[in-house]
């Protein structure tokens, strides 16, 4: 199977992650990169040396049958509407943005009647970025969450959902509100409590610590320009679960307070518990 023309704006991990994937799997009859600068392009021409580079966005989306936005969230809105024009009626354009309330509210206007046009976000990636940490098995097992409103076009899900799952990933889908909702929790939070974490630890204590410590601060080791713009364009939602968050350790310091060695175990039994349920679902 083949998605035609597929053009990929911005080759970082995700993006270099996909492009590898489409190549591996003769998915793509061409690949397209466009990328700001061209000083990236001799690593990516290693890699994939028949895909196009291209620091002309007009250049790569032109007659693209699907059109992938990797850029940053800020930059996705200014970008779309440089090309849209350009683009063929027949298009699929979706993205990998962490956020989609936002991105759906100014994308979806800018390509109305010009494209079809819905969100994607791939619950993969690490805490490295750039395309030197792209890798074609990136979406194998993931899950992507589509999130299609009451004006996507059926064929947009249904080829979102199909290209997608060629490259080895489970879908689902979710209104962008809910998504966000979603995301707040199971992504953004643990991101801000890593990060909190850390700070929160003197420096002088790391040489005490050990896989425990490492494990559960992956995360913030992330590109803080990138997480900072994904914590602010959903702030209203990281918000309420930080609050969530916030009264969860209350329940823990005020049993620690009050001598409740009870009620600190139950509260960790239930953490165990709701782990454990967790990892069940997702083998």
């Amino acid at each position: 199977m083949s998605f035609g023309t597929v053009a990929i704006l911005g080759p970082g991990l995700i993006g270099g992650s996909l492009a590898l994937a489409l190549a591996e799997r003769s998915l793509a009859r061409q690949i397209r990169i466009y990328g700001r600068r061209d000083a990236t392009f001799p690593a990516i021409r290693e890699r994939l040396p028949l895909a196009e580079l291209t620091t002309n966005v007009l250049d790569a989306v032109r007659d693209a049958d699907v059109v992938i936005l990797c850029v940053p969230i800020e930059t996705m809105a200014p970008l779309v509407k440089q090309f849209a024009g350009s683009l063929k009626p027949t298009a699929l354009v979706t993205d990998v943005g962490s956020v989609k309330e936002s991105v759906d509210n100014e994308i979806a206007p800018l390509l109305a009647n010009k494209a079809l046009w819905i969100g994607s976000h791939p619950m993969a990636g690490s805490e490295k970025s750039g395309f030197a940490a792209a890798r074609p098995d990136l979406f194998v097992g993931a899950r992507i969450i589509l999130t299609p409103t009451g004006k996507t076009a059926p064929e947009a899900r249904e080829r979102a959902e199909t290209f997608w799952q060629k490259v080895g990933a489970s879908v689902f889908t979710a209104p962008p509100f809910e998504h966000d909702k979603m995301v707040a929790h199971i992504s953004h939070l643990p991101h801000l409590a890593a990060a909190a974490l850390v700070n929160a630890t003197d420096e002088n204590h790391f040489k005490a610590a050990g896989p425990g410590f490492r494990d559960t601060t992956r995360v913030a080791s992330g590109s803080p320009d990138l997480w900072t713009e994904i914590a602010w364009d959903n702030r209203e939602k990281i918000k309420s679960a930080i609050a969530t968050l916030v009264t969860e350790l209350e329940h823990i310091k005020i049993s620690l307070e009050k001598g409740d060695k009870s009620g600190l175990q139950q509260a960790l039994q239930k953490a165990h518990d709701q782990r454990s349920k967790f990892l069940r679902s997702h083998l």
